[in-house]
């Protein structure tokens, strides 16, 4: 059975208990963090920890663990679930705390709680890497000015029910813009074209979640000899560009070949793109210590 942490114990995960005061729970009051794991190493650990911990601060979310304390937990639960050999999947979520009074006042919130999951995680077919899968553009629209915009909430309703949209017209993903009219990112993920020679992925100012994924496309540029250009763009120049994918920690980088039913780099995957995935695995192998097949 598989074993998760919570507040301060590994447990059978049906033996997991949260209060239903929970303020996560009541309104989504809670921050996470979404993890890939590799033979039993978790790439960009600590990268995805000091967002956390950030976010927790700029947030007032009382930090319930030391910096060192989740990283060995998280090892923990890898090794606890037989998941050192294998891909996996971890996420730590941190709410507010109790709000048992339905209070807005965060002041009377109780103790931060603190949830770690690590389970199995199959990639996706090889087809999505080799091919490229499409995608569309999402009716909602992102909001640059929300607070919120640049954390990793734990209230996802507005991805979940436009890329619910998306699938019955057999899209794998949907490509939200923003209130201006650019592009923004993907439900769960981040968004690169490729134009000539330059890498171009939407600037923060768009109302990006800015994703682990996408600061390292960005740090590996200059290997894949392109220029970057954070920006802002339409959805009109998305659709003419020479090449784009999508990103994030779980299935890395994914090459786009259509969207909304256009051709995009003639429905092909493109020179830059495959690039980019052998240079982000070719980093996953060196941090991680291991060889990917």
């Amino acid at each position: 059975m598989m074993k998760v942490y919570v507040n301060g114990k590994i447990v059978d995960h049906d033996k997991a208990l949260i209060s239903v005061f929970d303020r996560g729970f009541l309104y989504g009051d809670a921050l996470f963090e979404t993890m890939h794991g590799y033979a039993g190493r978790i790439f960009c650990l600590n990268d995805h920890l000091m967002r956390l911990y950030s976010s927790m601060k700029s947030l007032k979310i009382r930090q319930p663990l030391a910096d060192k304390e989740a990283e060995k937990i998280i090892y923990e639960l890898l090794a606890v679930n037989g998941l050192d050999k294998t891909d996996a999947y971890v996420r730590m979520t941190v709410s507010r705390g109790l709000s048992e009074d339905g209070s807005m006042d965060i002041s009377k919130s109780g103790p931060s709680n603190v949830v770690i999951i690590a389970r199995g995680y199959v990639p996706f077919s090889s087809k999505h890497y080799e091919k490229g899968i499409a995608v569309n553009i999402a009716r909602a629209r992102r909001n640059s000015q929300s607070v919120l915009s640049n954390f990793k909430v734990a209230n996802y309703l507005d991805s979940i029910l436009a890329r619910n949209e998306a699938f019955p017209g057999g899209f794998f993903d949907t490509i939200f813009l923003n209130e201006s009219g650019h592009v923004c990112e993907a439900s769960t993920s981040n968004i690169f074209m490729i134009t000539g020679n330059a890498l171009v992925t939407p600037s923060i100012k768009c109302g990006i979640l800015p994703g682990i994924t996408r600061k390292i496309v960005l740090e590996l540029s200059p290997y894949a000899g392109v220029g970057v250009e954070e920006s802002e763009f339409s959805e009109n120049e998305l659709k003419s560009s020479d090449e784009v994918f999508i990103t994030n920690s779980m299935f890395e980088i994914i090459p786009v070949v259509g969207i909304d039913n256009k051709a995009i780099g003639g429905g092909s995957v493109g020179k830059i793109t495959k690039n980019m995935q052998k240079l982000y695995k070719e980093a996953v192998e060196k941090e991680a210590g291991i060889e990917l097949s």
